[in-house]
């Protein structure tokens, strides 16, 4: 009877290892795990037949009674209910569901643990950059940093350090503009050569002997005073002056100038004087004969200071004549050169024009060398137009030369490529400026006619 007893609790404990082993999906990983949280009714429920150990004899009568009662009940309960089987554990029981949640929350500590030392990393980093380094932080730092709400001291730091690269951004490109505002205006104080108010006071009181001798010509003059050599050089600039007023009159006889703006240079070569520049312009004004006389007069003959020359004197002993000495400074492909000059200007006024003519001297100490330049001015009325007037101007460069000097090639060529190339270079700016000064004071600009479109700007 107590075999029997014990080979039916064995049968109902193995229906119940096998229901459970049916419902659940056994791998290595979770079978340990299993086993490792399970209790030890589980375990016990899990053991096969085999593995149980041989019943023992029960010592006394006593001891039988309970398990004929346990048999009775469980037969007779068994009896009542017989479709009614014991609950089976499944996969989805109470230990596996903690697992899954340890295991959640231990991969979440993870990736935090993870996004922590990243923003320690960073922090290492921007505390140890130098001050004019910007940093760029990544975005993706700031939208974790912004998921996880992070306290209110690091969002003001990460403000305040935000603020602070900006304004050493903005420190640094004004410093860049000051930098270069500096360079630009010692380039622009270069170029126009700006010159003190006072400047050339101290040649007037002190140095015009210094032009004087260097106007020094002929070998019979070297014991001259500087008065007499000074007159010497006015009389031979004022013979040129009645020169070139008789070609004035011829050319404006058989040549009528057009209403056009012109700017034309001219190289020409002559046996004697060697290389000759020219220049011819034209310069149609909006105004009338008288109006544009007034105007050319005033522009020609009031003192300005140039940024490359400098006027000394300026004096007229006859009337509508005007005498100057000047310095004048010039560029060349050599460096600087100084040339000292003397001008001699007279205006001759008719019914039907007015004609200025113009002539200087200019020595250059530095080689020996000497420079005449010889200018006549028209201003006529327009054949074509009424209330215009035409202003040409006729302009002649050339070198000094000294019949009892003999010249080497070398100074002959520097005197005539680098000197005279500077010198035109300068004149041509000018009379271009010179043109404009007078259109803009005759009012506006005439543009020419389809006819006379062949002038060279």
């Amino acid at each position: 009877m107590d075999v029997l007893v014990a080979e039916d609790d064995a049968l109902v404990s193995l229906e119940e290892a096998l229901a459970f082993i049916d419902g659940y999906d056994i791998n290595e990983q979770s079978l340990t795990e299993t086993l490792v949280h399970c209790s030890p009714v589980d375990l016990f429920s899990q053991i096969t037949p085999s593995e149980l150990p041989p019943p023992k004899t029960p010592v006394t009568t006593r001891k039988h009674a309970k398990p004929q009662r346990k048999l009775s009940e469980s037969s007779s309960s068994q009896e009542d209910n017989p479709n009614k089987r014991r609950r089976a554990r499944s996969a989805a029981s109470s230990s596996t569901r903690l697992q899954q949640k340890k295991r959640a929350e231990i991969q979440a500590l993870r990736e935090e643990a993870q996004e922590l030392e990243t923003q320690v990393e960073l922090l290492k980093k921007n505390k140890f950059l130098p001050g004019d380094m910007v940093l760029e932080l990544d975005d993706s730092v700031f939208e974790v940093s912004q998921e996880k709400q992070p306290s209110n001291w690091h969002e003001m730091a990460i403000a305040q350090y935000r603020e602070r690269l900006v304004s050493e951004k903005t420190n640094r490109r004004l410093k860049s503009i000051l930098a270069n505002q500096e360079k630009v205006n010692s380039a622009l104080s270069g170029l126009l050569q700006k010159r003190s108010v006072l400047s050339g006071m101290d040649y007037v009181f002190t140095a015009q002997s210094g032009v004087d001798s260097a106007l020094l010509t002929g070998e019979d003059s070297s014991d001259a005073q500087p008065s007499e050599v000074n007159k010497k050089v006015m009389t031979e600039l004022e013979q040129a002056v009645q020169r070139m007023y008789k070609e004035a009159k011829t050319h404006s006889k058989h040549n009528k100038p057009v209403s056009a703006i012109t700017c034309d240079m001219r190289i020409k070569h002559d046996a004697r004087r060697g290389k000759v520049i020219e220049f011819v312009t034209t310069t149609p004004m909006s105004c009338s004969l008288e109006s544009a006389t007034e105007i050319v007069w005033k522009e020609i003959s009031t003192y300005r200071e140039y940024p490359d020359k400098v006027y000394n004197c300026i004096r007229g002993e006859k009337p509508n004549t005007q005498e100057k000495t000047f310095v004048m400074s010039l560029k060349s492909p050599s460096g600087m050169l100084e040339l000292n000059g003397v001008q001699y200007m007279e205006k001759f006024e008719e019914l039907d024009q007015t004609i200025f003519t113009a002539a200087e001297s200019m020595v250059l100490p530095a080689k020996g060398l000497q420079y005449r330049n010889e200018c006549w001015m028209t201003v006529t009325p327009s054949a074509s137009e009424s209330n215009v007037s035409i202003v040409e101007i006729f302009f002649q460069l050339y070198m000094e030369r000294d019949d009892g000097l003999i010249a080497s090639t070398e100074d002959l060529a520097y005197a005539q490529n680098i000197v005279m190339g500077s010198l035109s270079n300068t004149l041509r700016k000018f009379f271009q400026t010179q043109q404009n000064a007078l259109m803009e004071k005759a009012g506006r600009i005439i543009v020419a006619p389809i006819a006379s479109t062949k002038a060279i700007l």
